[in-house]
């Protein structure tokens, strides 16, 4: 397969208009890179929504930051909840292919913030 640049604000817009959801938007231009192929990138960002949509009633906050040396994208709701659900551990193996690192962080009560960030 030929690399491919995937625009991950782009990306973003895609997945966005088919997912029937509230979710607000915050992204920066110029956030690209090149891969084989955005299929993984696309089911886990996916995945990654339909995670945090089970945890609360309100709108998902998607942000993408152009960074000196990274772009991160952070998915984030508010929820009450005091306890997870289990988390897939494939998410980090898919997110290698395309030199990222995937982060959750909980606020008990308050939010949950998942974070990817890749390198430039």
């Amino acid at each position: 397969m030929t690399e491919k640049t995937i625009d991950l604000k782009q990306l973003l817009f895609l997945i966005s208009d088919q997912k029937e959801m509230d979710i607000n938007l915050n992204l920066d231009e110029g956030c690209t890179f090149e891969a084989e192929d955005p299929k993984p990138l696309v089911k886990v960002i996916n995945y990654l929504i339909n995670y945090l949509a089970q945890l609360t009633q309100q709108t998902i906050e998607i942000a993408l930051d152009l960074l000196p040396e990274t772009y991160r994208l952070s998915l984030l709701v508010y929820t009450t909840s005091d306890t997870l659900p289990d988390i897939s551990g494939n998410l980090q193996n898919a997110l290698d292919d395309y030199q990222a690192d995937f982060k959750l962080h909980h606020e008990t009560g308050r939010y949950v913030k998942a974070i990817i960030t890749f390198q430039k």
